[in-house]
């Protein structure tokens, strides 16, 4: 199961978010980015970010799909409250993250800065370890990242 109780809620352990990012990033490339992405908000209002996302572009008359998983950490600005939930409590906060993402062609350490942990540019470094035969992976990378929350279709706080 990918989350965690309400019973771990109220002992002050993680909470678990289900969220769509939408985005675009760009690496020697335009790229449209869609994945599921897991929150897990931990008590100092601190974010746990896990992601896969599927990278597409068009390059030489071909289209082009990167899979990429992701691990971050969102250190928030200004803790409110008790209550673990960012989507309630805050609504004022910034974000501030760092990210490593990996696909089978490169790995990319990211940092970046996100309002309310929904809206985020980012900007790293790619550095190509395979050669993929219509694109390159190596260089700087920058975006714009959305994290749609899908709380309120999926349960009242967190996965159970």
């Amino acid at each position: 199961m990918l989350g965690f109780g309400k019973a771990q809620e109220d002992k002050g352990g993680l909470m678990s978010h289900l969220l769509v990012n939408v985005g675009y990033a760009n690496l020697n490339g335009n790229y449209f980015k869609l994945g599921p992405e897991v929150y897990l908000t931990q008590p100092n209002g601190n974010l746990i970010d896990l992601s896969l996302t599927a990278n597409m572009a068009y390059f030489s008359k071909h289209f082009v799909v990167v899979p990429e998983l992701g691990i971050g950490y969102q250190f928030n600005s200004k803790k409110v409250g008790n209550r673990v939930d960012p989507y309630r409590e805050y609504v004022n906060s910034t974000f501030y993250s760092a990210r490593i993402n990996v696909s089978p062609w490169n790995v990319t350490p990211e940092i970046g800065i996100a309002l309310i942990g929904i809206v985020e540019a980012n900007i790293g470094y790619s550095f190509e370890f395979n050669k993929h035969d219509y694109a390159s992976f190596d260089g700087i990378k920058f975006g714009l990242t959305i994290h749609i929350p899908t709380i309120y279709f999926v349960s009242e706080a967190g996965l159970y």
